[in-house]
């Protein structure tokens, strides 16, 4: 497959574990070979950008900042459930109509388009 396209490592959602259409060896076969994160940790160490011992310092802090990301997360308030139908399409509208799990959990006015 082209290397310029994205690979999804997990499946679409908790009901698909990615593997139906995919066998296991596949998924590690991409990561072992086009994982971008990696791709780039590479090259900035082939080209001398940073040193090991610079990656492992980013790491650490980005480790640290997702951690720090994930507390205040769990220690936030819980947002209003209107919420939820904010911020989904570039420039929607307020009518914009959204459907959700039943038709009366839906938002906006049936019909309006962005």
């Amino acid at each position: 497959s082209d290397p310029g396209i994205t690979y999804r490592y997990h499946g679409h959602s908790m009901s698909d574990p990615g593997i139906t259409y995919r066998n296991r060896e596949e998924v590690a076969q991409v990561r072992a070979t086009r994982d971008p994160v990696d791709r780039v940790k590479k090259y900035c160490l082939d080209t001398e950008l940073v040193t090991e011992a610079e990656i492992k310092e980013i790491d650490k802090e980005i480790k640290a900042e997702v951690v720090a990301a994930v507390e205040a997360a769990k220690s936030a308030p819980m947002p209003d459930p209107s919420e939820l139908w904010t911020d989904i399409h570039v420039g929607q509208t307020k009518d914009f109509f959204m459907r959700g799990p039943d038709i009366t959990t839906s938002s906006g006015v049936y019909g309006t388009v962005v």
